[in-house]
């Protein structure tokens, strides 16, 4: 017979996870948990509650695609500091009761511990059951407890991909938890407290691209006898959306402000929030995505923090400042866009794939979005959203929670996952839309195999090898359109009073949507900065002053030189001085190494899109590019 381990020297212990993680014992005192990582394997372990964690899951858990070569010996160590914490009065060589080794992995098997992100979970199940019951007083009041549990960002500071994934998905539900309070206040009359409303206008002014919590916002000013200022909001979030991502306001949000200009009575809250309330929260990471653009939660849900909307890299994943700043990157891409709307609306034989690349900062993400959102009624079952960046095991968890299976039901191993995904979708016409794919191992489990679905991928690199696929090649936007979407980000007032230096900063911007978006928002935000002034920087320069709200492009260029071999970043360093056109003959004498290793390193270099290939066998560098790799940074 198995013995089951004692654990009753560690029952009641706390974890915190909605804010940065800490612990406490039975009697309140807290549990000096370790480093980072060591607190990111920890989290692993609590929220498998008690299953086993096999080593490979954990490497990929804190490191992803790029384990170091001791790093089962370091999980080692971690676990020996752990069961030192948990257990301090353990003989030396008696076997650990809490934290126990699997034949290739760990299970650590607490008596009864206390998270908070259950307690949450609990909260909003709860809320919910009392909503369809007509209970809305004591929802509100349970939405309340629930969200008071926050302290800040989730899971705050840990690395890997896990973490990344956990604090996505938290985010997510405490975003329309948000909303779901607030919808309740409306129902309850809460609206007509000033103080109320303007809790509501700050939430509403953090996430511009939430049509629900627009919508939200609209009624409360509507009820509180301030019409105009309802149908402001409707004008400001309809000008966001097309400026960030070029689609119109959706259908319900169009129809409240239709109601709402016409008088119409009786245009209260609307279906209750299961009902997906007044208007979905339509974002750019919406429908079960698996990369949510992140706030900085309130530790109450009447104390909203304003973050700036690129946060800093400890609060916000990585590539949602592209998202966001990037945006707008559509001017310009009628070519583009036509052909990915032909190619993935054909779904009459096999599923269609279309990758979209282009190097850091060109737009793909953007682009992907407004394609799918073009397709949207080819879709009849919807768009699945996930980020691949980190490989396919936690995205595909996204994508089957997104299609109705709860966290427990989620099957280990990617392979479960995968067969389960893929049975999902049987019968079902779906977008699956998976952005920044690296590997073509971490994509393959992703992509839909049900004939009337379709995928569309974006990736920095061209060496994705799926059958089938149709690359897509997106290039820096020509003169015409690079001064557009500066000019649209800038401001009207900018374009009329400063038309040609406004014209020379956008060729120094060279055609690259997040530079140009960038320069955009400094200038809207900074109006004491002459455009004359940004236009006459270069080089590093230049590089150092395209920055706004926490994003950069230096930063965007350094994930990807991040990524990268020692070798191709060395290759990196010592060809950017080199003249457009150059071939591996060229870049070998300037690397000083044999023209064999040099293609490779080339070869690297342009799948992490760093470098773009020319004609006949020739590379060329985006001019910041360029810059990048001659600063200190690069």
């Amino acid at each position: 017979m198995r013995q089951e381990p004692d654990t009753s020297g560690a029952s009641g212990l706390r974890f915190r996870m909605l804010g940065p993680m800490t612990a406490r014992d039975h009697g309140g005192s807290p549990l000096a948990l370790g480093p980072n990582q060591q607190r990111a394997l920890l989290a692993v372990l609590l929220l498998r509650r008690g299953r086993t964690a096999p080593m490979a899951d954990l490497c990929e858990a804190l490191w992803g695609e790029r384990v170091p070569p001791r790093a089962v010996g370091t999980l080692r160590t971690y676990v020996s500091r752990l069961r030192s914490l948990f257990e301090p009065d353990r003989p030396a060589r008696a076997p650990a009761r809490l934290l126990l080794s699997a034949p290739d992995g760990y299970a650590l098997r607490l008596r009864d511990p206390v998270l908070d992100i259950d307690e949450f979970e609990r909260g909003l199940a709860e809320a919910a059951r009392l909503r369809t019951a007509g209970a809305t007083g004591e929802a509100y009041r349970t939405l309340g407890g629930a969200l008071g549990l926050w302290s800040g960002t989730p899971l705050s500071g840990l690395p890997g991909p896990y973490a990344e994934a956990q604090r996505d998905r938290l985010t997510e539900l405490w975003l329309n938890a948000r909303e779901d309070h607030f919808h309740s206040a409306l129902e309850l009359g809460l609206d007509r407290d000033i103080a109320a409303v303007a809790a509501l206008r700050a939430f509403a002014a953090e996430h511009p691209l939430r049509e629900r919590t627009q919508a939200l916002l609209m009624l409360a000013l509507h009820r509180a006898g301030r019409p105009g200022e309802a149908l402001a909001v409707y004008e400001a979030t309809r000008r966001t959306l097309d400026l960030e991502l070029g689609v119109p306001p959706g259908p319900e949000l169009a129809a409240l402000h239709r109601r709402l200009r016409s008088r119409e009575p009786g245009s209260g809250p609307g279906p209750g929030p299961a009902a997906a309330g007044p208007g979905p929260a339509r974002t750019p990471a919406s429908a079960g995505s698996a990369s949510p653009a992140r706030p900085s939660p309130p530790a109450a849900p009447s104390a909203p923090v304003h973050p700036s909307r690129a946060g800093t890299r400890a609060e916000t994943p990585e590539g949602a400042a592209d998202r966001v700043v990037d945006g707008a990157g559509f001017v310009g891409r009628a070519a583009e866009r036509a052909l990915l709307v032909r190619m993935l609306g054909d779904t009459g034989g096999a599923v269609p794939v279309a990758v979209v690349t282009g190097m850091p900062g060109i737009g793909k993400t953007a682009l992907a979005e407004h394609v799918a959102e073009r397709l949207r009624d080819a879709f009849p079952d919807g768009v699945l959203r996930a980020s691949v960046r980190d490989g396919g095991a936690e995205a595909l968890t996204g994508l089957v929670r997104a299609l109705g299976v709860p966290g427990p039901a989620v099957p280990d191993g990617l392979d479960a996952r995968a067969a389960l995904y893929r049975s999902l979708l049987a019968g079902r016409r779906v977008l699956a839309v998976l952005d920044d794919a690296h590997d073509t191992a971490g994509l393959l489990p992703l992509l839909p195999a049900t004939p009337g679905c379709a995928a569309l991928v974006t990736s920095t690199g061209r060496g994705l090898l799926v059958p089938g696929a149709r690359l897509v090649d997106v290039p820096e936007l020509d003169d015409a359109a690079a001064l557009d979407l500066l000019a649209a980000t800038a401001g009207p007032a900018r374009r009329s009073a400063e038309p040609e230096e406004l014209r020379r900063l956008a060729r120094r911007c060279a055609g690259l949507p997040l530079a140009l978006r960038l320069a955009g928002r400094r200038l809207r935000r900074e109006p004491g900065l002459a455009v004359a002034a940004l236009a006459a920087a270069d080089g590093p320069e230049l590089l150092a002053a395209l920055c706004a709200d926490g994003a950069s492009v230096g930063e965007r260029f350094d994930r990807s030189l991040a990524l990268l071999t020692p070798a191709a970043a060395r290759a990196l360093r010592c060809t950017a001085g080199a003249p457009d056109g150059f071939g591996h003959t060229r870049a070998a004498e300037l690397i000083g190494t044999c023209e064999a290793e040099a293609a490779d390193a080339i070869d690297e270099l342009v799948d992490s899109g760093l470098l773009r290939p020319g004609a006949s066998g020739s590379y060329r560098y985006h001019p910041l590019v360029r810059a990048f790799a001659r600063s200190p940074h690069g």
